[in-house]
């Protein structure tokens, strides 16, 4: 039988908000970071955001170092 905190928890862990966050990134120190608007971030984070704008995020986001 599946463990379901564990499934549940493992997945979380490796979302990217939670990787960030664990690197000192958070919503506001992102959109001040690359002059977005917190609601954008929080989009981006969450997989709600445009295709081609999520794609520039993650190029400049791993152009800066940050693990994306």
């Amino acid at each position: 039988m599946i463990d379901l905190r564990a499934s549940v928890l493992s997945r979380q862990i490796a979302h990217l908000e939670p990787i960030l966050t664990r690197h000192g990134y958070d919503v506001r120190t992102l959109a001040e970071q690359f002059n977005v608007k917190p609601v954008e971030i929080k989009a981006f984070l969450a997989g709600t955001l445009h295709a081609d704008r999520t794609r520039e995020l993650t190029e400049v986001m791993k152009a800066a170092g940050m693990p994306v």
